[in-house]
């Protein structure tokens, strides 16, 4: 069967794909980058996101949906010249909000990174960081209009350019210039950062003017008018304003972390190198199948857009209730694979220990991280972004309390903040659950969308820790053991879907029918 372009399907088979490859390189980048940099020097790297994200959530998140949304809406009337103008109108409102956010961050650098960010080796990165936001902000913009007219083929081998660079340029930076010095090691990493965002922008620079102007002369965007300013910022403004609280409260967490691991009894070097272990080790290990909730969540939304704008709300009904399943059969096996396997992991490619404990608190938050995403996009989607940001503040503020009063008991400390990363992400999808109840009547099937997908992650977990056991015991070590588990794990995932009669990717594939209308935006046909 000849699988359409126009598909959800094709679109995240694309993503998908390309993340595939990106979860493999950045796995032996980042275990590299903790070898280079060390706990500790992670940790300081790792204080400085919370700036980075509060800034990109103030500058770019809401100006990404309302350029995904709107684009996709575009694209049915196949109006090449109003695309135009609203990238050029999106890359004007970030510039403006840049400038506003670089300002004070250059001018205080210093107030913020020693008392608000409390470790005065954050400073030279953090103004590095400037660099970084500026560029992504230009492969933002581009990367979800092309997700909006569903060109996804440029955003996935924009996502590879970029992490080949970085692996090239941050390990390059780091094995020829680190001396010791956390301070350097951070401002050394950001630097990297700044040097693989060059060659992306430049990627999408040139295949925005080739898909938006084809052979023919580039159509001249229309004038910038009233109405496409309000429609942007009806749908930016308040997801960017509620992004900056809600990355405030995140980021009071991860820097509030250090600070209660310390009340708890830590030294500063042990609270600021378990930062470093849960967030730049420990974590990226346990969500490495969070890449196909990102690629569904990614092509998700415009085309539920789509639907929603032409009136065909049972379509949307049954994207939504495939959504759900599609990310129980795929995401929860896979992670029940991955769990059994994490402390060997770890132990061989970090040389650190973690806890059976430690390891499920991180599963769990992970598996709920994804319906999360899953139900953002939904509700983007839908035209609900303020109340799914009102959810994720809620979220975050729970996480917050849950931070700052359980990680600083002697008894718990790091667990504390585990269970907040479990809280959050629980409340949000509780949340959104009922939302899309009341709306659309819909509540995700309790067998085909948890039962099933619940047992068979049981099952292949169980094997897996089983097959891990068992090679371990004829002494192959760590690492024969954990090829040989996942092969045998991967195997059995593979069969035992099939054989109960479940095909997780025909949920995707059957997003889009296959004899509804592939509309095309064609450079040729966009002369104004």
């Amino acid at each position: 069967m000849k699988i359409s372009k126009d598909s959800v399907f094709y679109n995240a088979l694309v993503l998908s794909s390309s993340g595939v490859a990106l979860q493999i390189l950045g796995f032996v980048y980042r275990i590299y980058l903790s070898r280079l940099a060390g706990a500790e020097g992670l940790g300081v790297y790792r204080l400085v996101l919370p700036v980075f994200t509060i800034v990109i959530s103030a500058t770019l998140t809401g100006v990404r949906l309302a350029v995904t949304r709107l684009s996709a809406d575009m694209r049915t009337h196949s109006d090449g010249p109003a695309i135009r103008s609203l990238t050029r109108s999106c890359i004007l409102i970030f510039l403006l909000l840049f400038a506003a956010c670089a300002w004070p961050l250059v001018q205080y650098n210093h107030v913020i990174s020693a008392h608000i960010l409390g470790d005065e080796r954050t400073g030279p990165a953090l103004i590095i960081f400037m660099g970084v936001i500026f560029l992504a902000g230009f492969e933002g913009i581009f990367e979800s209009l092309f997700l909006g007219i569903r060109k996804t083929k440029y955003t996935a081998i924009s996502n590879l350019l970029e992490q080949g660079v970085q692996f090239a340029a941050v390990l390059g930076l780091l094995y020829c210039l680190r001396n010791g010095d956390h301070t350097r090691t951070a401002a050394l990493i950001v630097s990297g950062l700044v040097i693989s965002e060059i060659p992306v922008v430049i990627w999408l620079s040139m295949a925005y003017r080739h898909e938006l102007c084809g052979r023919n002369a580039c159509p001249r965007p229309r004038k910038v008018g009233r109405g496409l300013l309000t429609r942007i910022l009806a749908i930016a403004f308040p997801v960017s304003c509620s992004s900056v609280f809600t990355n405030i409260l995140s980021a009071a967490s991860t820097v509030l972390l250090p600070q209660r691991l310390m009340c708890a009894g830590l030294s500063r070097q042990e609270a600021v190198s378990a930062l470093g272990i849960v967030s730049g080790m420990a974590q990226p290990l346990i969500t490495l199948p969070m890449v196909l909730a990102t690629s569904l969540a990614n092509v998700l939304l415009p085309h539920l857009s789509q639907s929603l704008s032409q009136g065909r709300r049972e379509d949307v009904r049954r994207k939504i209730q495939k959504a759900f399943q599609a990310t129980g059969l795929i995401i929860l096996p896979a992670t029940a694979i991955i769990v059994p396997l994490a402390p060997s992991l770890s132990r061989l490619l970090y040389g650190q220990d973690l806890s059976e404990v430690y390891v499920i608190l991180l599963a769990v938050s992970a598996i709920l991280m994804d319906y999360q995403m899953i139900c953002m996009s939904i509700l983007n989607g839908l035209g609900l972004q303020k109340q799914g940001m009102f959810y994720i503040i809620i979220g975050e503020a729970c996480q917050l309390a849950v931070t700052y009063f359980v990680a600083a008991l002697p008894q718990v400390h790091i667990y504390g903040y585990l269970a907040g990363m479990v809280v959050s992400p629980l409340i949000v999808v509780a949340a959104s659950l009922c939302l899309i109840r009341r709306r659309f009547g819909l509540w995700p099937r309790a067998v085909a969308s948890g039962l099933v997908p619940i047992v068979a992650a049981v099952v292949v977990g169980l094997c897996t820790r089983i097959f891990h056991l068992s090679l371990l015991a004829r002494n192959l070590g760590d690492f024969g053991a954990i090829i040989l588990t996942l092969l045998g794990s991967v195997g059995l995932y593979l069969f035992l879907f099939p054989a109960l009669g479940l095909h997780p990717l025909r949920y995707i594939r059957t997003l889009i029918p296959r004899h509804q209308k592939d509309f095309s935006v064609l450079a040729d046909s966009q002369n104004p």
